[in-house]
């Protein structure tokens, strides 16, 4: 998905557009990395399964041993992408909730302060707070089918996060034991080896999430302004 072209008439101040840009292109590159670390993962996996099989009762298994090896360095690197990716796409989805949601409300611009902040790593709680907004108060100009769509995902979003909350619990290893403690942290701080990454299950679904907001922005203001193309019903 290419970013948008603004135009100077854009009521966005030029640090929220190249806060947009830069989460943007950033998410293009790791969500493809993590897309590859995932099919190197789960290659190495099954090329451990299967030397096992043919090795079975052999006195010598260097080469399951070797593979095995192979597994875990794939893992590493699998989930060192996983959690720079989460840090990189919930920081978009964040800021990109923010910006829409102040722009088809008609608040000021925000501030460069709170622009660069936006771009780090949210709380756990800043990203159910983003989640929270319905699609009513967003998609403004988008039909109701799509919005219903967007809906969907934001409910399954939300309740995908909030199930990051009752893993970590169960986590110890110098987690907070406390829903508190675990919104008011982020989620890389949390992640501890030898357990399932806590963004398991969500970051595949986080990522398309968070990279529609500049589009969604440039429809809103196009929109607007009368400039849309004609909608096609589906």
């Amino acid at each position: 998905m290419d970013f948008p072209a603004f135009t100077e008439a854009a009521p966005l101040t030029a640090l929220e557009i190249e806060a947009l840009r830069a989460l943007h292109v950033t998410l293009q590159d790791l969500r493809h990395e993590y897309e590859s670390a995932l099919a190197v993962t789960h290659r190495s996996y099954r090329l451990e399964e299967n030397a096992e099989v043919y090795t079975h009762g052999r006195a010598l298994t260097h080469h399951p041993d070797a593979l095995h090896e192979l597994s875990c360095l794939a893992d590493r690197y699998e989930r060192g992408v996983g959690l720079l990716t989460w840090r990189y796409a919930s920081a978009a989805a964040v800021l990109g909730t923010s910006v829409l949601d102040r722009v088809t409300g008609g608040r000021p611009a925000l501030t460069a302060s709170v622009v660069t902040a936006l771009c780090e790593e949210p709380t756990l709680g800043q990203l159910r707070d983003a989640l929270s907004i319905p699609s009513t108060d967003l998609l403004i100009a988008r039909e109701p089918v799509l919005r219903d769509r967007y809906e969907e995902e934001r409910q399954a979003l939300l309740r995908a996060v909030e199930d990051i909350i009752e893993f970590a619990v169960e986590l110890g290893d110098g987690v907070p034991g406390t829903a508190a403690a675990l919104w008011a942290g982020r989620l890389t701080a949390f992640d501890r080896l030898g357990t399932d990454p806590l963004y398991e299950g969500v970051l595949g679904r986080l990522l398309p999430f968070a990279e529609q907001f500049p589009n969604e922005i440039s429809w809103y203001l196009k929109s607007r302004a009368g400039a849309l193309p004609r909608q096609i019903r589906t």
